[in-house]
């Protein structure tokens, strides 16, 4: 049986996550309980912080090239879009929350 084609794709997200978490664990862990906190999709299945770990892995990826809250609210929608499909992970503008706190957050860590 083959694989289905988007298991090599989320299988290298999940690497570069984890490679992600390993350079700053202290900041990955607090995206992760941003994401938890905020629930921009409302996923009644994600019982923990951690549950949000591969979604941090990819906008992590991509949030050294953000300029602005609004970059950061694009790519964190475009990521739940990749990982559940744009059904699933709803408008643009149900991630502004979490956009705000995790430009705040970025912002933050970088002139630290």
């Amino acid at each position: 049986m083959s694989q289905p084609e988007w298991f090599d794709w989320a299988s290298s997200e999940r690497k570069i996550g984890d490679y992600l978490q390993e350079q700053d664990p202290l900041f990955f862990e607090q995206v992760c309980q941003l994401l938890f906190d905020c629930d921009p999709m409302m996923i009644p299945l994600v019982m923990e912080p951690q549950g949000y770990a591969p979604e941090v892995g990819s906008i992590l990826r991509v949030l050294p090239q953000c300029q602005s809250e609004d970059d950061v609210r694009e790519v964190v929608h475009n990521v739940f879009v990749q990982w559940f499909s744009s059904e699933f992970a709803g408008c643009p503008g149900q991630y502004s929350e979490t956009a705000n706190k995790l430009w705040e957050l970025w912002t933050a860590q970088q002139s630290e």
